[in-house]
Order: structure tokens, then C-alpha cells, then sequence
């Protein structure tokens, strides 16, 4: 067998051990640990334990922070349908939000490597940031309430989805991993998100994360508007009232 064909057979049974796994998570809807799965298919906890790290940093599983189980991660449609109690709890706060800074506020959550648009709510003010719709989808961290979710990530798991989106952020502002990495690292050291020229041009978002009572980030809300607008003091006024509304209600 030339080498060619040796590669190809072994990339396929790679292949097929990562669906094995990710058909058995399926099958478990309660979620399986690593010794759990790796007795369900009769393979060493080394190799289940390489697969489901790569099963997860390319959004196909997902890990319980409170339990340790791994799940098969959900698809778009069920991440939304998933997320319809976040909606109808936080509308209204956005909603405030948006009457008293005139601006549009967002509702994102996590979907793989990517931040979804969950809700957005429109201001006041003649010139609105309307670019990012429900259903908009971008790598995790070019938008504000995304950078938000991002930095509230455990440091490896944010380590590794930077890793994995750092080629499509080049199309967001000329963005670098290492750019995302210090933006990161700015958010958790003020504790609000604050990224401009980014997923659009010429504006400026402030986010929060909001936490579970794992305190794993689920969603985070956003303002976002143009960078005249939006000087550092205001930056800081907005994050707090962010905190203040969606905090009352999360």
C-alpha cells in the first residue's frame, strides 16, 4: 500500500472514531464522562479524551462545567429555541436599555466558535448600529457582547476558539489573535467589554457577560453605536447600566 492510501485509511478511521463519539453523545442526552464513553466503545480514556477536546474546541460537543459531562452540542435552530427564556426575561431590560441611551442593544449567545444574535432592541438616536440582525452569526470575540462571553470563558477554553477563529478574524478590522488575546485580557481586568472597528466599522460596543450560577457565560447583552458617541466615560456609564437592568432579571 503506497503512502497515499495508507494516509487516507487513516484519516478515515480517525474520522470515524470522532462520529462514534459524538453518536454516543447523542445517544446519552444526559451526558457521558470520559470514563463513560470510553467503556460505551470500548477505546482507551487517552484517545476518548483527545477526541472529545477537539469534538468540543470545534463546537460538535460541549462540557457540563458543574458535572464534568460531555454533551453533543446543539444545533443552531435548537440553540435558539434553547435560548427563548433568555429572550422573553431580558427584552424588557433591553428595551430600557435602549430608551435610555437612544442606542441599539443586543443579545448574544455562544454557538460553537461563533457569537449568535439573539434579540436586538433599536434607540432613539437619528443614526443606529443596525448591521447585526437576529440570526447574524460572527467568530466569537469581534463584537462586544461576543468579547464579553469570550473573556468570561475558562482561559484555556478561550486560549483554544482564538486559536481556532484566528484566520476569519483577518475579515473583522485586520484582527490578530494576539490583538483578540490583549482585548481579552482588558475586558477581565475592567470587567466589561469594550471593541471598535471590528465586526463593523466606524462603531463602538460595550458588553456584559451574564454568568449561570455555575458561573459559566450563557449570553451577554451589548450597546453599540457610533464611535463619537461613545467616549470612555460613556463606555463606563453604559457597561453599569447594562449591569444594573440585566442584573435585576438574570
Amino acid at each position: 500500500m503506497n503512502k497515499t492510501r495508507e494516509s487516507g485509511s487513516h484519516g478515515a478511521s480517525t474520522l470515524r472514531r470522532g462520529l462514534h463519539i459524538l453518536a454516543a453523545l447523542r445517544r446519552s442526552p444526559e451526558g457521558l464522562d470520559v470514563p463513560g464513553i470510553a467503556r460505551a466503545l470500548n477505546m482507551q480514556r487517552t484517545s476518548v479524551y483527545r477526541y472529545i477536546t477537539v469534538l468540543v474546541e470545534e463546537g460538535y460537543a460541549v462540557r457540563d462545567q458543574e458535572s464534568g459531562l460531555y454533551r453533543a452540542a446543539a444545533n443552531e435552530s435548537q440553540v435558539v429555541g434553547d435560548q427563548g427564556l433568555s429572550v422573553a426575561r431580558l427584552a424588557p431590560a433591553m428595551r430600557r436599555i435602549s430608551d435610555q441611551t437612544g442606542d441599539s442593544s443586543f443579545l448574544i449567545c455562544r454557538i460553537g466558535s461563533d457569537s449568535l444574535c439573539l434579540h436586538r432592541e433599536i434607540g432613539s438616536y437619528p443614526v443606529q448600529v443596525l448591521a447585526v440582525t437576529v440570526g447574524h452569526r460572527q467568530p466569537l470575540g469581534v463584537g462586544a457582547a461576543g468579547l464579553a462571553l469570550l473573556a468570561a470563558l475558562p482561559p484555556d477554553e478561550a486560549n483554544a476558539l482564538i486559536e481556532q477563529n484566528a484566520a476569519s478574524l483577518r475579515s473583522y478590522g485586520h484582527m490578530t489573535a494576539s490583538h483578540m488575546r490583549l482585548l481579552v485580557q482588558a475586558t477581565r481586568d475592567r470587567g466589561w467589554s469594550a471593541v471598535g472597528n471590528a465586526a463593523v466599522s466606524g462603531v463602538l460596543g460595550v458588553g456584559v457577560a451574564l454568568l449561570d450560577r455555575s458561573g459559566y457565560p450563557r449570553v451577554a447583552v451589548s450597546v453599540s453605536c457610533i464611535l463619537d458617541r461613545m467616549p470612555s466615560a460613556r463606555q463606563r456609564t453604559i457597561a453599569e447600566l447594562i449591569r444594573r437592568e440585566v442584573g435585576s432579571v438574570a
